[in-house]
């Protein structure tokens, strides 16, 4: 008699699953980088200081438009502007610039993934970094160019040093160092202080004493390699380091802007979403003594890293939003871990929430590029005309045929599957990179449109005097980077009006305020702002002949 066996549909898909996530992760790092200019608050400040190393030559200094900028280091630009050298090639500098925050987001992912799975003998490694890409508040923060990511980066390295201390010590111990050294190289002592407090208070959790010695002599070698890196900036710009010195070295020691605790709290709701309720819950579960209870490297480390990241940051800086993102990796570790414990409610709920809500989501972005390229449907067209007044452009049909491909590969990810947790960290991941990849497609020209500056900046450089310098009260500094990146002008940047020594004199107006200074005696050359920017107006404005005798 004939026998008959059943092969599962399902049989080793393990090779297959290896190439889909890594797909899906290469469309996240690889989408967002191209088509826009620097966006303010941040990117324009540091594109403009690797610019200003790139034009003078001057690796020492942090320039923007030819004047030192307090409270920054030129060491992380060093690094990038090595990662950055063959896209500078063929892309401008700032979509080149950007290039290093993706190399920098894939080596925190690669060092979260193999922290996750160092702890967990095997049993997790993709899922961590599954979730980490899950994080709402990384995406369009990890495709800027800020020194922050490259934090975010030197956490995850030293997460993933802890991991190894078991089996790899001397390894781990040098991983730490470069860690620190890369945090401090990113951050100032911000940064180095991220990384040496916790390595040094987890010398004295229980979990760890056994690599006490080798967390101190990280400790120990990173610190002497910041004495150094800092003794060579000494040296080498007396000036520019005297300046960031006096500035606090990168810490906020008093003047802060306010200290709010809660601020952070609030922010990671959403911003690290779904990371932070999972992470919750694998504390929770631990709590009640379920795997090994607390005292467990793998809950130790990420918890110490959390609470010692969180004092940190609102004893010694300025409360920022993009600091959020240096809680992320040790979220990601402690939520890996308690994935497979999530009730089924739990996780459906995420499915079927990022299924659903980012699917229409995405509907809503098809027919909103519809209503400003088309002007259709006409109710939908005349909202959008508030905030992109006076966009006009062609259909972008490479746009729609990206956003068609993301649809049917979105589709393919979230067909029918066994449902499990896994698999709905991985939806959602899917769901909320489809999104991104449909809105850099169909809506990315019209945010340049409103959100660069570079419209309303060609339209003043041709106002620009000939001859004669331009002063500048209270004008911010995104703005002077910007002048002078983009299209090559200067100005000089003063206090007062009575300090005022050229003909020209630029500021900025913000709705609201009162004349930040008291212009009588200077004619208008000048006032403009970015399309649909209610709030802000650069005027340019030239003394007039009578005040000009009477200064004279």
């Amino acid at each position: 008699m004939q026998r008959i066996s059943h092969n599962p549909t399902d049989r080793d898909k393990t090779p297959w699953k290896r190439v889909a996530l890594l797909a899906l992760f290469a469309i996240w790092l690889l989408t967002g980088w191209l088509g826009r200019d620097p966006w303010k608050p941040d990117e324009p400040i540091y594109v403009g200081i690797l610019h200003g190393m790139l034009t003078s030559g001057d690796w020492w200094s942090t320039q923007i438009g030819g004047h030192t900028l307090e409270g920054e280091t030129p060491f992380i630009h060093w690094i990038n502007a090595a990662i950055t050298w063959l896209p500078r090639q063929f892309f401008p500098l700032h979509e080149a610039a950007r290039f290093a925050s993706i190399g920098w987001t894939a080596i925190a992912a690669i060092a979260i993934a193999l922290a996750a799975k160092r702890w967990s003998a095997g049993h997790i490694s993709y899922l961590a970094a599954i979730i980490f890409f899950g994080c709402l508040g990384l995406y369009d923060r990890a495709h800027s160019y800020v020194p922050e990511i490259s934090l975010v980066a030197a956490v995850s390295m030293a997460l993933y040093a802890l991991s190894a201390l078991n089996d790899r010590g001397a390894r781990a111990t040098a991983v730490l160092v470069i860690s620190a050294v890369l945090a401090f190289m990113s951050h100032g002592a911000l940064g180095g202080l991220l990384i040496a407090i916790p390595t040094f208070l987890l010398a004295f959790a229980p979990v760890f004493s056994a690599h006490r010695v080798a967390l101190f002599r990280a400790v120990g070698f990173s610190a002497v390699a910041i004495a150094l890196l800092t003794l060579a900036y000494a040296q080498r710009a007396p000036e520019a380091f005297a300046t960031w010195w006096n500035s606090g070295a990168g810490l906020v020691l008093e003047n802060r802007n306010r200290i709010a605790p809660q601020a952070y709290i609030s922010t990671l709701l959403w911003f690290a979403w779904p990371a932070w309720p999972i992470a919750v819950w694998t504390l929770v579960l631990r709590g009640r003594g379920f795997a090994g209870g607390w005292a467990r490297a793998e809950i130790v480390g990420p918890a110490v890293w959390l609470i010692t990241t969180f004092l940190l940051l609102n004893l010694l800086a300025d409360q920022r939003t993009i600091f959020t993102l240096f809680f992320l990796p040790p979220l990601a570790i402690l939520a890996a871990f308690g994935v497979d414990t999530i009730r089924r409610t739990w996780y459906a709920m995420i499915d079927w929430f990022g299924i659903l809500v980012l699917g229409i989501a995405s509907v809503g972005v098809f027919l909103v590029s519809l209503a400003l390229y088309l002007k259709w449907p006409p109710n939908l067209a005349k909202w959008a005309e508030k905030f992109v007044p006076n966009f006009s452009g062609e259909l972008p049909w490479i746009g729609y045929i990206v956003a068609l491909i993301a649809f049917l590969i979105w589709i393919a990810l979230v067909q029918p599957a066994h449902q499990h947790a896994r698999r709905a960290l991985i939806n959602w991941t899917g769901c909320v990179t489809f999104i991104w990849v449909v809105t850099q497609a169909l809506l990315l020209v019209p945010a340049n449109f409103v959100s660069s500056h570079r419209g309303v900046l060609t339209a003043l450089s041709e106002k620009w005097p000939t001859a004669g310098c331009v002063d500048a009260i209270e004008f911010p500094v995104s703005h002077i980077a910007m002048l002078d990146y983009m299209v090559g002008r200067r100005i000089e940047p003063i206090d007062e009006i009575n300090e005022a020594s050229c003909d020209h004199l630029l500021l900025v107006r913000n709705r609201g305020d009162a004349h930040p200074v008291d212009t009588r005696g200077y004619d208008t050359v000048f006032s403009g702002a970015r399309p649909g920017d209610r709030s802000e107006k650069i005027e340019l404005l030239r003394r007039t002949a009578a005040s000009a005798e009477s200064k004279s």
